[in-house]
């Protein structure tokens, strides 16, 4: 896969938001599979992210990501006007509840699980 150069917008391995991403985990102190849980991707789209070779993620999984463990994108332009990719925490992350609500939300409209469920259940 090719890299689209961009003249404010630049990296030659991979998006920025990446390392952004992986940083807030750490600092977080959450591991992968918890990360995913709580944002409702799947642990194999953050496996591409941080160790295999997903360059450009979409933005609506960035988002996902991020906003479930309470940060909001807040970039900045430096003196180049080059932009550089920043996130701030916009509430506390309280690991616990976030699980429940992730929980209460598949259960209410991840349909795939329900119908695999379903499946397994009647075999």
């Amino acid at each position: 896969m090719q890299v689209k150069i961009y003249r404010t917008y630049r990296f030659l391995d991979k998006d920025p938001a990446i390392d952004a991403m992986r940083t807030i985990m750490k600092d977080e102190g959450l591991k992968a599979s918890q990360a995913a849980m709580i944002s409702g991707l799947a642990t194999g789209t953050l496996a591409g992210w941080f160790d295999k070779d997903t360059k450009n993620p979409r933005n609506s999984s960035i988002t996902a990501f991020t906003s479930s463990l309470g940060y909001v994108r807040r970039d900045a332009l430096d003196k180049n006007g080059n932009v550089q990719v920043r996130y701030v925490r916009a509430r506390s992350l309280d690991y616990e509840k976030e699980k429940e609500k992730a929980l209460a939300f598949a259960e209410k409209y991840d349909t795939k699980r329900k119908k695999k469920a379903k499946k397994t259940n009647g075999a």
